[in-house]
Formats: structure tokens, sequence, C-alpha cells
């Protein structure tokens, strides 16, 4: 985080990677298809709740683990998680070396399996959740054809963010090759579509939903295999990000100038303002020394006689004298009198 101590901001380095969050039901295939991705097993994959918290995957120079706020020291933008509590205890980052595809400029965000009924998360889960896709360049739910595509939790954090952010959204269909045959997988397909445009907010035109899988070789399948395209559309997001460095750079820079016109004004004003108060101050102080001088001259006016004054100090010299004290006398007993009765009034 950049703080700017003098202008009192606080600016966060332009991200260098795309973030992409994966969600979905446990077992949906989504710390494999990061392993698929980035070509390295990293993730644990099974069909028991293998990911509980949430995971950044990303590329380094050196294969490294982290954990709690060592994770929120490498991403300083998601240093907000700490306001949810208990997420850091589950909050951890795997760093690898791979150069595979496009992952040096990609950080995947494997989140918890989501499940319902009785199962209780650690953390506030669905907040979570939510505020990280609000985060992500991409938001990716897979939702998995063998008994759990339809899993509330699932469906409500999907809804919420789509009434956020919409156009990060994409839905896959994973593990489409174990969905049987291309009539059960449409049938599937069919009734996850049918859930989603329940919801309000995901009832909209154009819904697609492609079907993805891991490839394997040694267990070929008739499944049309979408997974280019995901990458594809990381690629996408990767190109597209470079304009909204810039974009937010832009912003950065005109919040940078105006906080400085504003300090310049600002300070034009508390210098006027020290001038004035310097002026008063030197006129007080003049006063208060004029005061007791006139003061001090006037009883000696009234102390001594007329022949006195003029015998000391010259008949010239008297008259001005006795007429400066008269006027100044009468216009200080003015000025207080007119305080007097504003201050009455």
């Amino acid at each position: 985080m950049i703080v700017l101590c003098v202008l009192g901001i606080r600016l966060l380095p332009p991200r260098k990677k795309i973030i992409v969050m994966i969600m979905g039901n446990h077992s949906a295939g989504k710390s494999s298809f990061i392993n698929w991705y980035v070509e390295e097993h990293i993730q644990k994959t099974g069909v028991a709740i293998e990911t509980q918290g949430f995971t950044f995957i990303t590329s380094g120079r050196k294969r490294e683990s982290l954990t709690g706020n060592a994770t929120l020291h490498l991403y300083p933008h998601f240093r907000p998680l700490l306001e949810f509590k208990g997420v850091t205890d589950y909050l951890s980052a795997e760093i690898s070396t791979s150069k595979q595809k496009k992952f040096s400029l990609v950080t995947f965000v494997d989140t918890p399996g989501l499940v319902d009924g009785d199962m209780i998360y650690p953390f506030d889960v669905n907040s979570a959740i939510t505020w990280l896709g609000e985060q992500a360049d991409l938001i990716f739910v897979f939702f998995d054809p063998m008994g759990q595509a339809l899993c509330k939790r699932t469906l409500n954090i999907v809804e919420k963010l789509s009434q956020k952010c919409a156009d990060k959204l994409l839905f896959y269909l994973s593990k489409a090759d174990e969905a049987g045959k291309e009539t059960d997988r449409q049938r599937v397909m069919m009734q996850i579509v049918q859930e989603l445009c329940r919801r309000p907010g995901l009832n909209k035109c154009g819904f697609e939903m492609p079907t993805i899988y891991i490839p394997n070789p040694q267990k070929p399948s008739r499944c049309v295999n979408q997974i280019d395209g995901v990458c594809q559309t990381i690629e996408k997001t990767i190109n597209q990000a470079v304009q909204k460095t810039l974009n937010q750079l832009e912003k950065d820079s005109d919040l940078i100038c105006s906080t400085i016109s504003s300090r310049l004004e600002q300070d034009r004003a508390d210098v006027a303002c020290n001038k004035s108060i310097r002026l008063h101050s030197f006129l007080c102080g003049a006063l208060g020394v004029f005061l007791p001088l006139l003061f001090i001259l006037s009883f000696i006016v009234s102390t001594l006689s007329k022949e006195q004054l003029e015998e000391l100090l010259g008949e010239g010299a008297t008259r001005t004298i006795t007429i400066f004290t008269v006027s100044a006398l009468n216009e200080y007993q003015f000025h207080n009198i007119s305080l007097i009765t504003s201050l009455v009034t």
C-alpha cells in the first residue's frame, strides 16, 4: 500500500495479475481445474471437502506456501478480509514456479466447497465469498452434475454476486464427461438453468453454460470439452486488465492533483488568515503601549496648570498636547460607548 503522508492519501499499487475466483459446491472440480491450468499438483482434490478456506494460487520465483497474515502481506488489496472474523485462520497462498499457459499473469482464488444442511463454517463464508467476488476480475461458477449442482448456498451467493458484478460471472458445467450420456447431460443442464432462472437476479437472456472437464488421454469422451474457451476468456481478461490499470492510474493521478490543488488553496487561505492575525496582534500590542502613555500624558496635563505646562514646554507644544489628549480620550470613550451599546442590543 502506498501512503502519501503529506496529502493523507492511501493508494494501492496497480495489480500486476488478474484475479480469477472459482466457486461452487464441494467436489465441483475447482481445485482440479487449477491443477490442470498450472500443470502442477498444487491443490488437493477428491470427493471429500478438501478446500475449507481460501487459497490464493499464484506464480513466483520459488515454490512456497504462506498462511494467514503472510498471505495478506503478499496481497495488500485483500487486507479488508481481516474484518471477517475467523477468515485469517483459513487463508493461505500457494506460490508455484510454473510458466504454463498465462499463469504468470493470473492469481486463482480457490474458495471453500459449498454445501447445504448442517455444515457449519468457521467464518461467514457467504459474505467472504461475495466480497472476494467483488474484487476479482473473473468469477467462475462450477456446477457439478453429480447431484450437488443445485446447492442453495451456491445459488444464494451467485444471486448476490449477480446484483453487484454480473459482468464477471461465468457459469460452467464441470466434470461434464461424468454426466453420463448426452441426454443425461442435457437433462442436468436444463435442471440447473431452470433453477438459476427462478432467481430474479439471474433470469436473463443469452444464458450460457459451457461443458468442461479435465482432459484425460487414457479416458476419451465424446462430450464436447470447452475448457480451451476458459483459457481464452482468461487471456482476454488479461488484455483488458492493461487498460483498466491505465484507467486506475489516471484516476489516482487526478486524485493526487485535486488533493494538491485543494491543499494549496487551503494554504493560501491560511497565509491570508495568518497575516490578518499578525496585523491584529500588532495593532493590539501598539494599542496596549499607546493607551497607558495616553493616560499618563492625560494625568500630567490634568495635574499641572496651563502656566506650568507653558513654562516647561512652551505655548505651542502645550496647546498641541492638550488638544491631542482631549480628542484621543473623547475618541476612546466614544468607541467604548459604541461597543457597550452593541453588546447590550
